[in-house]
């Protein structure tokens, strides 16, 4: 269940063409519902491989917004309380540090590590169901 809910938050295949929050529940997340920094670092992998249509190593305004809508539109569809959750947490506003209007990598990497960091209450490592 946790594969799916997290990783509604992404979508394959932005570059050709249109997100549809269908795309999302094919991606997986996590091994055995628990979720490691690996994990996280190839979650943010994925969103940038997926989003960043130019290339650049930034989500531009019209990346982001792609990517904001994406997981609107899954959580929506899915009406998963992780899933609603991430539709804000992951908002700019929480990861563009820097508010010149680009998320990069290092931007994303610091949110996710420190939305890990936060989730992981007993500091083991993993995130198990029940953490979040």
């Amino acid at each position: 269940m946790l594969r799916s809910i997290l990783s509604s938050c992404l979508v394959a295949g932005a570059l050709a063409g249109p997100v549809l929050a269908e795309d999302l529940s094919q991606w997986s997340f996590g091994a055995d519902g628990t979720i490691t920094l690996g994990d996280i670092q190839d979650l943010r992998t994925r969103i940038f491989e997926t989003f960043d249509a130019d290339g650049d190593g930034a989500l531009n305004t019209t990346e982001y917004t792609a990517f904001d809508k994406a997981r609107a539109e899954a959580a929506e569809q899915s009406q998963s309380s992780f899933l609603l959750r991430s539709v804000g947490g992951m908002s700019r506003q929480h990861i563009d540090t820097n508010l010149d209007g680009m998320v990069t990598r290092s931007e994303m990497d610091a949110a996710l590590l420190g939305w890990f960091n936060s989730v992981d209450k007993n500091g083991d490592g993993l995130i198990a169901k029940g953490e979040y």
